[in-house]
């Protein structure tokens, strides 16, 4: 009962559901699965290879015009420590979660036909929405390290992934706003698992 009154809403969950999910037009259609795919956890390894490129160019050639603008190495060696260990985290988290939740994507959950699916999904559990715990992942562990214009470009990505979850038929609002709890604390954890770099 407690479940199904946190994840329905009063039934609001599924009414913002079918609205995000009835917008529908071209334009929309190729941003919202832009966003999906922005959001994959796939990325994990590129981001974690261009820290590691930059880490690298920060410690060969410390002394140029374009690494001179870059974080310090130490810097950047523990924001990928943290993104690494907070990526592992929201793995076995979002997994964990999506099978002992057990609750349907919304094709499975509405009446057929009902639901425009443009980003068919091979897993059937909805919650919670393992792109956007990986969004505000991102956004989390990235934020303090960021000038306040990037900081707006994290936010904006994150909403923009949930949105896109929503509206490629993939999963219901409470599933992303679960996915966004999981991401903030995988990557909250994470900061306090992996020490400061010295000097910090």
């Amino acid at each position: 009962m407690l479940m199904h009154l946190l994840y329905d809403w009063g039934g609001l969950n599924r009414e913002l559901f079918a609205t995000i999910n009835g917008l529908r037009g071209p334009v929309l259609d190729t941003l919202m699965l832009a966003g999906t795919r922005l959001g994959s956890a796939w990325n994990a390894g590129w981001i974690a290879l261009g820290l590691a490129l930059l880490l690298a160019c920060r410690r060969l050639a410390p002394q140029t015009t374009l690494t001179a603008r870059l974080p310090e190495a130490r810097t950047l060696a523990r924001l990928l420590r943290v993104f690494v260990v907070a990526s592992v985290l929201a793995l076995i988290l979002v997994s964990a979660a999506k099978h002992g939740f057990d609750m349907p994507r919304p094709a499975a959950a509405l009446p057929p036909g009902s639901v425009a699916v443009l980003a068919p999904t091979v897993e059937p559990y909805s919650l919670p929405s393992g792109h956007s715990t990986f969004a505000m992942l991102v956004a989390v562990v990235f934020w303090p390290a960021c000038p306040r214009p990037w900081r707006a470009a994290l936010a904006l990505g994150a909403l923009w992934v949930g949105v896109s979850r929503v509206s490629v038929g993939a999963h219901f609002p409470a599933d992303v706003v679960a996915g966004y709890l999981c991401g903030a604390a995988c990557a909250g954890l994470a900061a306090r698992l992996v020490p400061p770099a010295r000097g910090d």
